[in-house]
């Protein structure tokens, strides 16, 4: 019984790192959306 104890908190642990550090859903290639592009910006300033 206790062994099945410390596989369920190891597991846990697993389960709650997976979630801190996987889920951020930010993707670092993607351009910010919020941002013209530099092209759009030069052709409105003139």
């Amino acid at each position: 019984m206790k062994h099945k104890k410390h596989i369920f908190a190891l597991m846990s642990m697993i389960l709650s790192a997976g979630f801190l550090f996987g889920c951020n859903g930010v993707d670092e290639d993607e351009p910010d959306p919020s941002e013209e592009p530099s092209e759009q910006r030069e052709d409105n300033a003139q």
